[in-house]
């Protein structure tokens, strides 16, 4: 009867754990302490099985007991040991009451990490996947660290090792930690950083190029991470201009290189310099593309042509051939439209640019602008100004997702939170209540919360 059990645990287990465990030459694995006892396979299966069963049913605490039991006798055993063991982990950081409590969980989920490069060597997901994971929860777990060098290290080792097949979030997360390391000392990372966004953006374009479920969500971080080095303040256009002037007058004939030209400029935030704009003129002449278009735009922008910028804006969406660019192009037009005052139809092409790109907090900035000056949504002043609690809405959602635009959604947030009615205002509106939901009417139309204005 004991074998037969025996036989249904091991069905029940993930077996690749096995073949995969390290073991040095003439020595047995080391054990993590502490060891109440030392268990036979047979007794390691056994907890596996039971403390895998209450993981896949959610039941952390359950499970807690024997996982712990074994993960302290025989951590070489199988690898579900640690994958299981994250979630039970990660479940008693979440419900730990002390800070007392949550250092020792977290200081566990640290180490389930390391114990997992020691003893197993996996082929799908090697020593630097597990070291992408290291850097994520250190992140997560770690968040007073504002600098946070050792998830920096760990991020970076994994992106090294992974190349192309590294973590999407990681490659995003490892320019993050970089550009906030950049910002504590400009003159001693500025080096480190630009390295870290080159490499990763072209480790993004690699994943992008491969196509397949991947393809877009690598496009759009790509986008993310130029928006994020570009608002950085390293990247120099007139060190650009030095470097492409003669390039570009010596390529006039030569669309790729102009194109590539075009994008690198437009990746580092340099689309108002000369050099850009000769390098979209020569382009659009040679054969209009949706690179080229975007170029005539922002030179129609830098002369106040602003139907010239809409007219070469629309020109590049129908010729645009990544969603990513896309995207762009539709922000860009929303943002065109919002210096005309054309509120309703910024908001419209901002949309349109989320559906593509939905980690775009600059969409929701404009969105936000526009709610808050798109004119009266109703007669009496008091329910006009519930415009700005959806205005605020947006730059919240903007300063969640997007590194690139805390600071300004910040600002806007200061702004335009003292519009917002008093107590006393809400109080004798019969369709407000503090706290409560409320609907925005008008040609807005959002659900939102009603909120008093801080004395």
């Amino acid at each position: 009867m004991k074998k037969v059990l025996l036989i249904a645990l091991c069905f029940a287990i993930p077996m690749a754990g096995f073949a995969q465990k390290k073991k040095k030459k003439g020595a047995e694995p080391e054990v993590v302490a502490p060891v109440v006892e030392v268990l036979d396979d047979e007794e390691c299966l056994m907890l596996l099985s039971l403390s895998h069963e209450s993981v896949k049913a959610e039941q952390y605490d359950d499970a807690y007991e024997n996982w712990s039991k074994l993960y302290n006798s025989r951590p070489d055993f199988n690898k579900t040991i640690f994958t299981d063991g994250n979630k039970i982990l990660e479940h008693k950081w979440n419900s730990a009451q002390t800070p007392e409590e949550k250092a020792q969980w977290r200081e566990m989920i640290m180490k389930l990490h390391d114990e997992r490069i020691k003893f197993f060597d996996d082929p799908k997901y090697p020593d630097a996947y597990v070291q992408g994971l290291k850097g994520m929860d250190y992140l997560t777990y770690y968040p007073e660290d504002e600098l946070a060098l050792p998830a920096y290290g760990w991020l970076k080792e994994s992106v090294n090792g992974m190349g192309d097949n590294s973590q999407i979030t990681v490659l995003r997360k490892l320019v993050e930690v970089s550009y906030n390391i950049y910002k504590s000392n400009p003159d001693q990372y500025g080096d480190q950083f630009l390295a870290d966004y080159q490499n990763v953006a072209a480790l993004l374009d690699a994943v992008a190029a491969k196509g397949g479920k991947n393809a877009t969500h690598a496009q759009n971080q790509k986008a993310y991470v130029d928006r994020l080095y570009a608002a950085s303040g390293a990247a120099d256009c007139g060190q650009m201009d030095q470097m492409y002037a003669s390039v570009v007058a010596e390529s006039v004939s030569d669309l790729d290189k102009l194109s590539s030209i075009m994008k690198l400029y437009r990746r580092l935030g340099c689309t108002e310099s000369d050099v850009y704009f000769a390098a979209a003129e020569h382009a659009h002449k040679l054969q209009p593309t949706s690179e080229s278009a975007a170029g005539c735009a922002q030179m129609c922008l830098k002369k106040d042509d602003l139907n010239g910028a809409v007219e070469y804006y629309q020109q590049a969406l129908s010729l645009v051939e990544t969603d990513e660019d896309k995207a762009d192009y539709l922000y860009r037009l929303a943002n065109v439209f919002v210096s005309l005052q054309n509120y309703k139809q910024s908001v419209s092409y901002a949309n349109q640019a989320l559906e593509l790109n939905p980690e775009d907090g600059r969409c929701y900035l404009l969105i936000g602008m526009s709610y808050a000056n798109g004119g009266k949504i109703a007669d009496d002043p008091v329910l006009d100004r519930a415009k700005f609690w959806v205005a605020c809405d947006m730059f919240q959602k903007a300063q969640s997702i997007d590194e690139t635009c805390a600071d300004a959604a910040k600002n806007f947030i200061k702004t335009y939170s003292q519009y917002f009615p008093t107590k006393e205002e809400i109080f004798f509106q019969r369709e407000m209540n503090e706290g409560q939901s409320y609907y925005v009417g008008g040609w807005i139309n959002k659900s939102t919360r009603c909120r008093a204005r801080k004395e």
